[in-house]
């Protein structure tokens, strides 16, 4: 293998940086090293660097400072960091504001602006520093994935493919290949490097490190074709030396396998693997840990809502409703016209009483995707049936249940029967019993065990509904 070939210009960067610092230890070859770490996600390499300059003889200045605690914090030193210079992630902006004042021409800082201002919910502040990033560094990889995830997550996937095809680095870059493979689908388009990817993985020229996402796309691509050989093949080859989206994609496509693709020495070694850690638990069943493993997800893809839709519906789904409603409001701030982290703000915020705000969070939920309108019908059912409004509410749930009987989703009938005989339970409605025995049948046939608890709730509701009062016992 030829090293100084198949080594990309990122990769090279932080190896330059680590040697100047190394054959001269001064404020600036430090300062570059923490910077280049930072753009690779390797701010291990330039601990030794941060703390050169945090030294209390260090005269850098401040934001070079902080920008060395930072460091430090990422690399999982943050103990070491001194006193006054930690760095929380309200405090993070400040750092990157205070570098893009100073580097203006630097364009990691502003790519940092504008994943603070979309955490912060200020899309048009993003847009306008991942732009200048790309004009400073338009064939850059950092900023060329940065900037398509943004692009994805404002709703504009024939942008964020765009950019990626009109650089000239994609075509000889496993990280940006692999971001077209999986970027295409979404944007209505074929991927245009399929081949040139799979020559790049075949031909064994790059690290194991450097082809995992490119490897684990091919092999989701493959098993999409049917071809699950090759899929497969694929998919081990991802997980040499993985990053955590391509231990993500093995773990979604374990189920198509029946075998377990990724190893739990796998889970326990590699870096970022908090999506994927999510969606094992949720395979194996073990529902309470899942919104914790979500909340550590949504640290390292901020852009991304799907931490919080996963988190909120599965702490939804297990009564969690304080967790699901911080989770769906949290993913809300991200993208506040999530339409299913709406319906999960309104469906634990009935839960809890609150029912004007719960049939304020579906107002901007609208007909466009058919199984989401669904489901706020059914969450209107359940708010009506709290307020009292049974009959309204037995509609809505019935509207709802022949809406996913016509989109053939057994499991979504089968929950939206649990929740309507529930609340009939808890009205004391007359057919209460006819629609428990329906829901218990229905669950009992797809072996959904992780909605036994509302089953168990709404029993208890009918016993006591048919109970007779102590005092009325007595007076007959």
């Amino acid at each position: 293998m030829n090293e100084s070939s198949s080594v990309l210009p990122i990769d090279r960067d932080l190896l330059d940086k680590l040697g100047r610092w190394r054959a001269d230890q001064s404020i600036v070859s430090a300062g570059e090293l923490v910077e280049a770490a930072v753009v690779a996600a390797k701010e291990s390499e330039a601990a030794h660097a941060a703390r050169f300059l945090l030294d209390p003889r260090s005269t850098a200045t401040a934001p070079l400072k902080r920008l060395a605690a930072l460091t430090l914090k990422r690399a999982g030193y943050e103990n070491e960091v001194p006193s006054g210079l930690e760095i929380l992630a309200s405090d993070e902006k400040r750092v990157w504001r205070e570098r893009t004042r100073m580097y203006p021409n630097n364009p990691l800082g502003w790519v940092e602006l504008s994943l603070f201002d979309v955490i912060a919910g200020r899309h048009q502040s993003a847009l306008r520093s991942m732009q200048i990033a790309l004009q400073l560094a338009p064939n850059d990889r950092h900023v060329l994935r940065s900037a398509s995830r943004l692009f994805l997550h404002l709703g504009d996937p024939d942008r964020a493919y765009d950019i990626l095809l009109r650089s000239a680095a994609t075509k000889s870059d496993p990280w940006l290949i692999a971001a077209e493979l999986s970027i295409a689908e979404l944007a209505g388009q074929k991927p245009r490097y399929f081949e040139q990817g799979r020559r790049l993985v075949e031909q064994g020229q790059f690290y194991p490190r450097q082809i995992t996402e490119l490897s684990g796309a091919i092999a989701t691509l493959e098993l999409e074709a049917g071809r699950r050989k090759k899929s497969r093949d694929f998919f081990r080859t991802s997980l040499t030396d993985p990053s955590g989206n391509a231990v993500a994609q093995a773990e979604w496509a374990s189920p198509e396998f029946n075998v377990e693709l990724v190893s739990p020495q796998t889970f326990s070694t590699a870096s970022e693997v908090d999506e994927a850690t999510a969606f094992h638990l949720l395979r194996e069943k073990k529902f309470g840990e899942v919104p914790a493993a979500c909340e550590r997800w949504s640290q390292g893809e901020p852009y991304s809502i799907r931490p919080f839709e996963v988190g909120s519906s599965t702490a939804a789904m297990i009564g969690d409703h304080e967790k699901a409603l911080k989770l769906a409001q949290q993913g809300l701030l991200v993208r506040p016209n999530a339409k299913l982290l709406l319906n999960n703000q309104a469906f634990s915020l009935a839960h809890l009483g609150r029912l004007k705000e719960a049939e304020q969070s579906l107002r901007g939920i609208g007909q466009e995707d058919e199984r989401l309108w669904l489901v706020s019908q059914a969450n209107r059912g359940l708010i009506s049936m709290r307020s009292g409004q049974h009959q309204a509410g037995m509609t809505y749930y019935r509207e709802a249940i022949e809406g996913f009987k016509k989109l053939e989703k057994p499991q979504m009938i089968a929950i939206a029967r649990l929740y309507l005989a529930r609340e009939a339970a808890r009205a004391g409605l007359p057919e209460a019993g006819e629609l428990l025995t329906s829901a218990r049948e229905a669950l009992e046939k797809l072996k959904m065990t992780a909605h036994q608890h509302i089953l168990e709730e709404a029993e208890k509701a009918l016993s006591q509904s048919n109970e007779v009062p102590t005092d009325l016992e007595a007076s007959i």
